[in-house]
């Protein structure tokens, strides 16, 4: 038996644990700058605020209502998820989180588990302020939709367990197939070209059927919505590629910001790949001006290089980013986003020397730069300037993780 905990709202939750006077209210969480909405409150959704929706589209509407807007605040975030996920390994004894607001936690099925999730749902909720919904069931996709249950019918208290044919079935009917958890935008139209609209009808499709025209993971989907997990022990996928980009202040035509931002986020993608014990063997740059302006002021190029070796070093990485960016350029042009992709991904203990490459081996200074950073020390490159090109009108404070923002409170007189 699985349980799955998926915060509500995560990111629009965790600004209102510190602002009682935001609940109630509509609040967005806008993307790193301020470019795209990624979080609503349910006043927000009701209000028809799209997610992804750009900020400039909705900023009216946003006003006109009095809606909170805030930056995205990651760290706050980050904090927030980290003590739940205490919280739930200190309850459960197989825990998985699986993105920074969810996590699964595999149960025996000897015992009905709806009160102690409910209990374990309230002691989150009085720890850190989130509101969480859970779904139980055999298998992790119809965990999925039964914490979708949980999370938009208040008549469960947050909780809804599918754990028989008989409680799941009624529910697989109703699901539009493409809201199955691994079916997504790409399958959607092909199963609606074979007649199969709904969860119910996915399930009832014969897996040679589904084998035939989906692979495996089609027949793997099916059995998962019958009741049988298939999920159980599978390894995560290996990454296969680091991206990182964003959209920048405001239009940049000056070479020598550019390159600093790319410079930025080389270093963060390095950083990245180090984390996770890889190397990498080839790198791309992109570069692009708004896609709303007018079709003579549209530029969009990126282009990549293979790297002589496999490397983790931040100064290989940034030296044949720039040459990229130089061949990408062109003057005139009002640039809104820039960004880096590292691929041919191996991990370090794979990587072996050749004749030409007799060192290849991760870099001990860049090790070095690391820890020094994890320990708090703002130590960086020089390439990558110190003027952010990009903003954060709308931050929050970092209550939990900075000395100085952590609220005060005086007794009343």
């Amino acid at each position: 038996m699985y349980l799955l905990f998926d915060c509500n709202n995560f990111f629009a939750s965790c600004e209102q644990v510190f602002r009682p006077d935001w609940r109630r209210r509509p609040l967005v969480v806008l993307s790193n700058n301020d470019g795209c909405v990624i979080s609503r409150s349910p006043e927000a959704k009701a209000m028809g605020i799209a997610m992804g929706e750009p900020y400039f589209r909705c900023k009216e509407r946003l006003e006109a209502a009095g809606a909170v807007v805030c930056s995205a605040n990651f760290s706050l975030y980050a904090d927030l998820s980290e003590r739940i996920m205490m919280l739930l390994e200190a309850a459960l004894p197989e825990v998985q989180q699986y993105s920074v607001d969810e996590a699964f936690a595999r149960v025996d099925n000897l015992r009905d588990w709806t009160p102690f999730c409910r209990e374990l749902r309230e002691t989150i909720r009085r720890g850190t302020g989130i509101t969480v919904s859970v779904g139980i069931a055999p298998t992790r996709t119809l965990c999925k939709l039964a914490n979708e249950t949980a999370k938009h019918h208040p008549q469960y208290n947050g909780v809804v367990a599918l754990t028989t044919p008989v409680a799941w079935n009624p529910l697989l009917a109703e699901t539009p197939v493409g809201d199955v958890w691994g079916v997504g935008r790409r399958l959607t139209p092909r199963m609606h070209a074979l007649g199969i609209r709904t969860a119910a009808g996915l399930a009832a499709s014969g897996l040679h059927y589904l084998r035939k025209h989906f692979g495996v993971h089609g027949e793997r989907l099916a059995l998962e919505l019958t009741g049988t997990s298939c999920l159980d022990d599978t390894e995560p996928p290996v990454r296969q590629q680091i991206m990182v980009s964003r959209s920048l202040k405001e239009g940049v035509a000056d070479f020598g910001t550019l390159r600093e931002a790319l410079c930025r986020f080389v270093e963060k993608a390095a950083r990245i790949l180090r984390q996770e014990g890889m190397m990498c063997s080839a790198l791309y740059v992109l570069l692009r001006t708004s896609r709303y302006r007018e079709a003579e002021q549209l530029y969009s190029a990126n282009q990549g290089v293979p790297l002589p070796c496999h490397t983790d070093d931040t100064r290989e990485l940034t030296r044949a980013a720039t040459a990229l960016l130089e061949l990408l350029f062109r003057p005139g042009f009002e640039y809104k986003k820039i960004g880096v992709l590292l691929t041919g991904l191996q991990k370090a203990e794979q990587v072996h020397p050749t004749f030409e490459h007799p060192h290849v081996a991760p870099s001990k200074l860049m090790a070095v730069l690391d820890k020094l950073q994890k320990a708090g020390h703002n130590i960086h490159f020089a390439n990558q300037g110190r003027k952010e090109p990009w903003h954060r009108s709308f931050a929050s404070p970092a209550y939990t993780t900075r000395w100085q923002d952590i609220p005060e409170t005086s007794p009343r007189l």
